[in-house]
């Protein structure tokens, strides 16, 4: 039975969150969990910019009235989305207060709808505790520092395995195939170390597993004790090297993803040094704003 019973996908709004919902859905099929959609309402309040004694108070009132039916609609725009792709999936609908329903899908999957109010990222670090895996949207150019915010709060203050979910390309597109081919990149780091074991669900389903190294310097890690704990599980390994390609890691760990036609990417986050993120550029940075499969992260 999947150690990853619950997932916690979030929909931002109907844009994004039809990409963080594909993602949990095809992760849930998997592992046959529960996926809870959470939506947050932003509160009017904190929306307003710091004004002084120019604006009076009937201007302050019309904007939180604006902002409020604003925020409402995109609420109702979002849910109207989930439903209509659970519909789609054929999946059964429960409720977000138990952890079973009477009648599952076929597929052993449901869904359920959640609502909060407040900051985003300080309600997906709340929740996320509560959760087994977090589905965020990967950063784009439409959604870029929102996305970014929600997604570092849940790696940073969740302390769950997080998703990042690639863009979607086709408006019509279904929930794809299960993941049956994993790429790993290994660098013998701790946040690595926790990417594997969280992702250990997955890894013993796929057909194919593969691990990238990069020999750096400060990344020099024999893979001999991986191949040993993934053997443990009964995990088919391939192991590569894979070298860096206009100097730029996170490129080469992306092409050699796509190499080896990768469903999904399992790494550790923000494992490089300050200095060597200064010098050398973010691998994580670089990977959540180009991958185009799924990647699970632990910090």
């Amino acid at each position: 039975m999947s150690s990853l019973r619950n997932i916690l996908a979030v929909m931002p709004d109907a844009k994004s969150g039809k990409a963080t919902l594909h993602t949990a859905l095809r992760l849930a099929r998997q592992l046959r969990s529960n996926v809870d959609a959470l939506h947050v309402k932003t509160d009017p309040a904190t929306t307003l910019p710091l004004v002084g004694e120019a604006m009076s108070g009937t201007m302050v009132d019309e904007m939180m009235l604006v902002a409020d039916r604003e925020s409402a609609q995109r609420a109702e725009q979002t849910q109207a989305e989930f439903n209509d792709i659970i519909s789609r999936e054929s999946v059964v609908k429960a409720s977000a207060a138990v952890s079973n329903v009477d009648t599952p899908s076929d597929s052993g999957v449901t869904a359920a709808w959640l609502e909060d109010n407040g900051v985003e990222e300080q309600v997906v670090a709340l929740r996320g505790c509560r959760a087994d895996l977090v589905v965020v949207a990967r950063p784009t150019i439409d959604n870029e520092t929102a996305a970014l915010m929600t997604l570092n709060a849940a790696l940073m203050q969740s302390g769950r395995p997080v998703v990042t979910a690639p863009p979607i390309a086709n408006e019509n597109q279904k929930v794809s195939a299960p993941i049956r081919k994993v790429a790993v990149f290994w660098n013998g780091s701790a946040e690595a170390t926790r990417a594997v074991a969280a992702a250990l669900p997955f890894l013993t389903r796929a057909a194919e597993v593969t691990v990238l190294r990069v020999e750096e310097e400060e990344w020099y890690a024999s893979v001999d004790d991986l191949e040993a704990f993934l053997g443990w599980h009964e995990v088919r390994t391939v192991i590569s090297r894979v070298l860096p390609r206009e100097v730029r890691t996170g490129r080469s760990l992306l092409y050699a993803a796509r190499d080896v036609d990768a469903d999904m990417m399992v790494m550790g986050a923000y494992t490089r040094s300050k200095l060597r993120q200064l010098i050398l550029g973010s691998v994580t940075g670089y990977v959540m704003d180009h991958a185009i499969l799924p990647v699970l992260m632990c910090h």
